[in-house]
């Protein structure tokens, strides 16, 4: 469908920080620009608006959703609850065939990582893989609402995370919990699956907070 083809369009341009923040885009312009026809661009638009990635306002066009305090606490909190629970799965059925497939899958993530993260030092590629890795935890347990829901929520906090790993010192952080938590997964130590999912999520929301406050506090 055509509504569809200009979602995903959409989509690809929020995530890889394409369209700016603060700027408001003509629906008349855009779909000439991207070559879109108006209703299948307007019903996407308005698709986007209603799942908080887009503001749409009348007169002016559509711009990014500038994410709230609230949204990314909210964000944080259902991440954290989702990741543990997927976790703890893994970990009680890792011994299984799809067990295994996964744990090598997270690792797979991980080792891709630490490549990253010793060659390039490339935020942008390690944030993807920081978001395979999480969504891979999700992955496991087949439930396809779940899945559904959680990579919404990533991609609204895409563009943040992708910032937050140029802050010195981010990358190995990041990696070293990594870590840390398949070591737990593997050992089943569900209290320190929970514990460090725990420390990651609020790490990450703490920065994505400062970032926000500080995005508030730039010169117009």
């Amino acid at each position: 469908m055509l509504q569809d083809k200009a979602y995903n369009f959409l989509i690809e341009q929020i995530k890889n920080g394409e369209l700016e923040n603060g700027k408001f885009y003509s629906l008349n312009q855009f779909s000439k620009d991207f070559n879109f026809s108006k209703t299948p661009l307007r019903d996407a638009v308005l698709r986007l608006d209603e799942e908080g990635y887009l503001d749409l306002v009348p007169s002016k066009g559509f711009c990014v959703h500038e994410l709230s305090e609230q949204e990314i606490t909210e964000t944080y909190q259902i991440r954290e609850a989702f990741e543990s629970y997927c976790l703890e799965e893994l970990s009680n059925n890792q011994d299984t065939e799809r067990g295994q497939f996964y744990l090598n899958k997270l690792q797979s993530k991980i080792d891709a990582q630490q490549k990253i993260f010793e060659t390039t030092g490339d935020h942008e590629a390690f944030a993807q893989k920081d978001y395979e890795f999480h969504r891979s935890m999700i992955q496991y347990v087949g439930n396809a609402m779940m899945l559904s829901f959680y990579r919404k929520l990533m991609y609204r906090i895409s563009r943040m995370t992708g910032l937050s790993f140029e802050r010195t010192g981010r990358m190995k952080e990041a990696l070293d919990e990594h870590i840390r938590i398949m070591n737990a997964v593997k050992e089943k130590n569900i209290p320190e699956i929970k514990n460090l999912i725990c420390t990651q999520t609020r790490t990450a929301k703490a920065i994505n907070l400062d970032i926000l406050k500080t995005r508030s506090q730039d010169p117009a």
